[in-house]
């Protein structure tokens, strides 16, 4: 019997994440990376993995990645920096929103995250101003982990059941005969019988040549450096001063050496006057978001002897409507798309990939059937094709 052939655009986490799960169906794979693996958002990102999110989806997908990094650790020496991350409400009703997350965290067997109120934070993070908060979600093996590793480690995986990657590959222009798709390359034509989308920032532009739009706007975000001058004596795990989908930007930070944290501002939307040429970006114009960030830092930590610089800059691949785009397109189901996944793409690409690709070769998503709610062609969409 001929194995269907699949080429996978991209050779982030979830362009890793589909090769290895479609290579583990049986699939002939090729994934074709115009750079390498976790050159674009997966390896400028900071790295986080956490399931204290609030949308049930959302949830099952993150705890269904760190099981997936789990097993990489025990079975590939994948790094986990497990040094806990904390969700932080402001009040009572955000309080209640997180409590609603952790019934569904332990619904789909996540177990070790724990409510803690505002004297746990406290306790948490000792020099952290905490009276205009309320608690958080604190889940303690969660951390950051490197999305280069990651990236390759699971493109190791798929090598080994088959997989071919090819780098420095550009994807110039497809036409489609007798249902194959044909692919000119900078590195020749590659036929496939099914092609993923998994191109990040680039995944627009991919979608053009392809024929199926992928309505995204990638915007510049940066993370800053901190130094610390004296030892706190404690690790400060990844604090998010923000509730999912709330509007507008807010602050985390983290531990990232034993004398240095690492800090910066998400985004669950698009933000005006962040978007950018993914072939051709730098870091926002000025130091009006290092400001912000030292700011911000500077008034939660109670500490006025930090030493800022720039970090790194990337992509969030955000989409119109703010959530994922997964799976097939009704015109063409033999094309899919893993894209739009904003500042998560770490946390969460590598499980959206192996979705598609389990929607590409048995018709259905298995691993998180509730991904179907993300087609790419849902109606929320249908304004910006």
């Amino acid at each position: 019997m001929t194995r269907p052939r699949i080429a996978i655009i991209g050779a982030g986490t979830a362009g890793c994440g589909a090769a290895l799960r479609a290579a583990e169906l049986g699939a002939d794979v090729i994934v074709l990376e115009r750079d390498a693996p976790a050159s674009g958002s997966s390896g400028r990102s900071a790295g986080v993995y956490n399931y204290q999110t609030l949308n049930p989806l959302d949830i099952e997908i993150r705890i269904r990645a760190k099981e997936l990094f789990l097993r990489l650790e025990r079975e590939r020496d994948l790094p986990l920096a497990k040094i806990g991350n904390v969700r932080v409400a402001y009040n009572d009703e955000q309080m209640d929103r997180l409590a609603a997350a952790l019934k569904v965290q332990r619904e789909l067997g996540g177990m070790d995250s724990r409510l803690i109120d505002r004297a746990g934070l406290q306790e948490l993070v000792p020099d952290m101003r905490v009276d205009d908060l309320a608690g958080g979600l604190f889940g303690p093996t969660d951390g950051h982990l490197d999305g280069y590793l990651l990236c390759t480690t699971l493109l190791e995986e798929a090598k080994e059941k088959g997989a071919r990657v090819s780098v420095q590959t550009d994807v110039l222009s497809h036409s489609k005969s007798g249902g194959v798709h044909r692919l000119e390359t900078s590195k020749g034509l590659i036929e496939a019988d099914i092609v993923i989308n998994a191109a990040g920032a680039w995944a627009g532009n991919v979608g053009r040549i392809l024929g199926h739009a992928v309505p995204i706007k990638p915007q510049v975000h940066e993370v800053f450096l901190v130094k610390l001058n004296r030892d706190l004596g404690y690790t400060v795990p990844m604090v998010n001063l923000y509730m999912p989908g709330q509007e507008g930007e807010g602050l985390y930070f983290r531990q990232d050496g034993p004398d240095s944290l690492i800090a910066g501002l998400h985004t669950y939307e698009a933000i005006d006057g962040l978007d950018v040429d993914p072939d051709s970006f730098s870091p926002p114009s000025g130091d009006d978001h290092l400001i912000t960030v030292a700011t911000l830092l500077t008034e939660r930590m109670g500490m006025d002897d930090f030493g800022f610089s720039n970090g790194w800059f990337g992509l969030y691949p955000i989409s119109m409507d703010d959530r994922f785009q997964v799976g097939p397109f009704e015109a063409d189901p033999s094309v899919l798309v893993v894209g739009g996944l904003g500042g998560v793409g770490v946390t969460s690409g590598s499980i959206l990939g192996m979705c598609a690709a389990e929607w590409a070769l048995s018709g259905k998503p298995t691993t998180v059937p509730g991904v179907e709610a993300l087609r790419p062609d849902r109606p929320s969409l249908s304004s910006f094709r």
